[in-house]
């Protein structure tokens, strides 16, 4: 029975695709020019205002993920300093994420809280200071 079960789990791999046993890709960079959604303009300061107030403590004061509550969360708290994080998060993609949360996690869908504009306001000021800057800076090869 055994040589059976070996039998047919190697027929399995040879047949399924390579795609299968490949290593997963990482996320194709995006277009970090993209305006905001909607044709919103976000205010930066009123974005660290409320992402001081409300954001911080899962992802911490430098975006890195690293709050005073993220080691009681899982899956722990978006770094936004890593290099896969500066590829793909662009403003609409933080506006969505913003908007609707995190299904899954303990991120809120802030868009049954917030109007657009205040999301954007935190979308800017988290584009413009972990993503644009860690650019900058070259910061992320480490972290959650």
């Amino acid at each position: 029975m055994a040589k059976l079960v070996i039998a047919v789990l190697l027929s399995a791999m040879v047949a399924a695709p390579a795609t299968v046993f490949a290593a997963p890709k990482k996320p194709a960079a995006v277009d970090m020019s993209l305006p905001m959604p909607l044709g919103l303009k976000g205010d930066i300061e009123k974005g660290r205002d409320f992402f001081m107030q409300n954001c911080f403590t899962c992802h911490g004061v430098t975006g890195g993920g690293d709050g005073p509550r993220a080691y009681f969360i899982n899956p722990p708290p978006r770094n936004f300093l890593l290099a896969t994080s500066r590829q793909y998060l662009n403003r609409p993609a933080l506006f969505e994420a913003i908007t609707k949360g995190r299904t899954g996690s303990e991120m809120p869908a802030w868009g049954k809280v917030l109007n657009e504009q205040e999301i954007a306001n935190v979308a800017e000021y988290v584009f413009q200071s972990f993503i644009l800057a860690g650019k900058k800076k070259g910061t992320g090869s480490g972290g959650k």
